[in-house]
């Protein structure tokens, strides 16, 4: 096997080129040890098996944050075969320091110049040769959205592996006193018995440079693994170099290599007028306004709730009566009824109609996420961190802790272990205590359900304020807790890139949908089935189908008075749906479709055409009716993005449509909780915002627990059984007085 690692700064386009030439998604792990995201692809390629490992993206190898530790370490410890380092080819002076730093390892290297599509369209020059020459490493130029030179990149790769070479000794080409000093201690090393065995393991290069930096990561190594300590000729000469710069060592080394940098450009690179940056600094003078950017925020979240349900809802419908209506016709007809009633409650109720109910929001989640990777693609997200500068900084953070919290729209897990780019463990903690607060995307099939049972055409509008509700209680959250010893932290500046604007590839975007959206089908078919079965059982057992009777209504029942000043109290369901939350949000949908059944429906709000039976149809019609619901679906969905019909957001929900649907699908057997209550609307809210608020899912405490311990989880547990209680009690008996 060859095993080839991506490394570069952020943004760089590391993932889409792996992604573009391995032709399938990256898998997701963790390193060995620690929490942070590892990504590989694994593939065959002219009879070779290759493996892509995909570094974080990092702008040092200093020790500071985990990413950077791990990137350093896998490079060196793990021993790749080639480094291939990915390069911003429209911002080369930035991206060559890194270039400079990894040459310093002295593993065998590619360079990869992406965006070379851009860099042509920006008229900027580029000698190659000499600027390969000048690097000491082979140079390819690539685009992975015009796919341009992945073919030739990936065969220089495999024939750089080939070479067999485990460590190269670049030129550092220092000024000539620093070049001096630190070839004088080369030979103090080579002559050096004790550090003989450590240039057999790291390059000459960086064991002489991080010896001279006095490097903590790199000195416990030594300690630990050979049992050695800095000899005293480093310290007096890192003394002597500083004592002639003026500076201390690391900025020494920094500015060397940045003047190394400038020169190699100087002799092969120019630029035109025409810039990209003219275009994004425009932008910018908008969306980033002091007083204009908020705004605009808070617009882009809303029309993209507006899109996101104005376009799903008619794929919504219609996978509710694929499911509800023909997959379950037809699975009931094969089972027969020659198989015991609890089996075929279980088949029918515990596994279609719980698993079904979470597949029905399918349209949802790709929506959702199309929209978003648009946002991230094009630039914009990255912007969210200095908008929100300002109100972070009000928690004793800054904007980058927000980072983390737009992650958590997503998925809170990620958000979670994101908090290790934090400078210290108090901002850490503070973020991490407010990230669960952020409404992710496991939430949004819930809200999906109640608002379609609820709000009708309002829904977008809700899910709206429930995004909002969940950044309001996680800023009050912040500046309760940054009062108190183990979440205050210095006041630190705001220190971001802000990548150039850029047309988000169609390609990247819809892989990254397709990749997230199966994730969460993944797990509504592994995760929620294995709980749906557990919970088809509480609520069928013991009195054998009696939901009404069984221990997850004995469980309601017991809990109901105490939930009662929420509002949502009154109804067993709603109470006995909030512990199954704990393993998955999603779980929510899957066990209201399992308890809330068609018998519960009011008989007296069903028309007479509904209870006449029906003429029975082949399987050739219902696939034929099948067909052309979705295409009218597709037809609806069109209409409903290009409409822009943001007024729609504000309009009442249509009573009647409501009154002839019901009874049919779990959104209509939903409708059933608190059917003919004027306060309908309001309870629904209520146990929405308490399943934003409540204590996350089983994955993402698991996560705290790994990065902060024990004490800390239990802390969150605690917290968010407390708060959502009281968010929901407030909003419930302040807005009753409204209705």
């Amino acid at each position: 096997m060859i095993k080839i690692a991506f490394a570069g700064n952020p943004n760089v386009g590391k993932s889409a080129l792996i992604n573009a030439i391995a032709g399938s998604n990256l898998k997701v792990g963790n390193w060995p040890g620690v929490t942070v995201e590892k990504k590989e692809a694994e593939f065959t390629y002219n009879g070779e098996t290759i493996k892509f490992v995909d570094l974080p993206g990092v702008y040092s190898l200093s020790p500071y944050t985990l990413e950077e530790t791990i990137t350093r370490d896998f490079i060196l410890e793990e021993d790749p075969d080639v480094v291939i380092n990915v390069v911003d080819s429209t911002n080369l002076e930035r991206n060559l320091y890194f270039t400079m730093l990894l040459k310093e390892l002295g593993k065998p290297m590619i360079m990869a110049l992406n965006f070379y599509d851009e860099f042509e369209k920006l008229n900027y020059k580029l000698d190659l040769n000499k600027f390969s020459q000048l690097v000491e490493m082979d140079v390819v130029l690539t685009s992975a959205t015009k796919g341009t030179g992945l073919k030739e990149l990936l065969n220089k790769a495999i024939n750089r592996s080939k070479e067999k070479i485990k460590s190269v000794e670049y030129n550092l080409n220092f000024d000539s006193w620093l070049q001096g000093e630190t070839n004088n201690l080369k030979c103090k090393i080579a002559e050096d018995d004790k550090l003989k065995k450590v240039i057999d393991k790291y390059s000459l290069n960086f064991t002489t440079i991080k010896l001279l930096e006095n490097d903590s990561h790199f000195m416990n190594k030594l300690n630990e693994n050979y049992n050695l300590k800095r000899p005293e000729y480093f310290q007096s000469a890192a003394l002597a170099l500083e004592e002639r710069y003026d500076e201390d060592i690391e900025t020494i080394f920094a500015e060397a290599r940045y003047g190394i940098v400038k020169g190699i450009l100087a002799q092969t690179y120019t630029t035109s007028i025409k810039s990209r940056l003219d275009v994004t600094d425009k932008i910018d003078k908008i969306v980033l306004n002091r007083i204009l950017g908020l705004p605009i925020f808070f617009m882009i979240i809303a029309g993209l709730m507006g899109i996101v349900f104005n376009g799903s809802a008619p794929f919504i419908d219609w996978t509710d009566g694929f499911v509800n209506d023909y997959i379950a016709k037809y699975v009931g007809m094969a089972i027969g009824t020659n198989i015991p009633d609890w089996l075929h409650s279980l088949i029918i109720d515990g596994i279609l109609g719980g698993v079904g109910g979470v597949v029905v929001f399918i349209p949802l989640m790709i929506f959702l996420y199309f929209f978003l990777a648009i946002l991230e693609e094009s630039g914009y997200m990255s912007r969210v961190a200095f908008i929100m500068d300002k109100i972070m900084r009000r928690l004793g953070l800054n904007g980058r802790a927000f980072v983390p919290m737009v992650l958590g729209f997503g998925c809170t897990v990620p958000a979670i272990y994101a908090t290790r780019t934090l400078e210290d463990n108090q901002s850490r903690k503070l973020t991490a205590a407010m990230a669960p607060f952020m409404s992710c995307g496991a939430r949004l099939p819930v809200y999906g359900l109640f608002t379609a049972a609820f709000f009708g055409s309002k829904a977008g509008l809700v899910v709206m304020s429930l995004y909002l509700l969940g950044i309001v209680v996680a800023i009050f959250v912040g500046l309760i807790l940054k009062n108190f010893k183990g979440f205050k932290s210095e006041d630190r500046a705001l220190l971001i890139e802000l990548p150039p604007y850029r047309i988000p590839s169609l390609k990247v975007i819809w892989r990254s949908t397709v990749t997230r959206t199966c994730e969460y089908i993944k797990k509504a078919t592994t995760v929620i089935m294995g709980i749906l079965i557990i919970l088809w059982a509480l609520t069928y057992f013991p009195n054998k189908g009696d939901a009404h009777n069984s221990y997850m209504a004995k469980f309601g029942h017991t809990f109901a008075p105490i939930m009662k000043p929420t509002g949502f109290g009154n109804s067993w369901q709603a109470v006995a749906a909030i512990p199954p939350s704990f393993a998955a949000k999603e779980v929510v949908v899957g066990f209201m479709s399992q308890v809330l059944t068609t018998e519960d429906s009011n008989p007296e709000a069903i028309s007479p055409e509904a209870t006449a039976p029906e003429e029975p149809t082949t399987f050739a019609q219902d696939t034929f009716e099948q067909i052309k619901g979705f295409g009218g679906a597709v037809k609806d969905s069109a209409l409903g993005i290009l409409s822009f019909d943001i007024e729609g957001l504000f309009a009442a929900p249509d009573a009647n449509q409501i009154a002839e649907d019901e009874g049919l699908g779990v959104v209509q057997a939903t409708k059933m909780l608190w059917a003919n209550d004027p306060l309908a609307p309001l309870r629904a809210y209520s146990f929405m915002a308490f399943i934003l608020l409540v204590v996350p899912c089983v994955v993402t405490l698991a996560a705290i627990k790994h990065e902060f311990g024990w004490k800390f989880t239990n802390f969150i547990i605690g917290m968010m059984l407390v708060i959502p209680y009281i968010v929901s009690t407030l909003i419930f008996q302040v807005g009753r007085l409204f209705f």
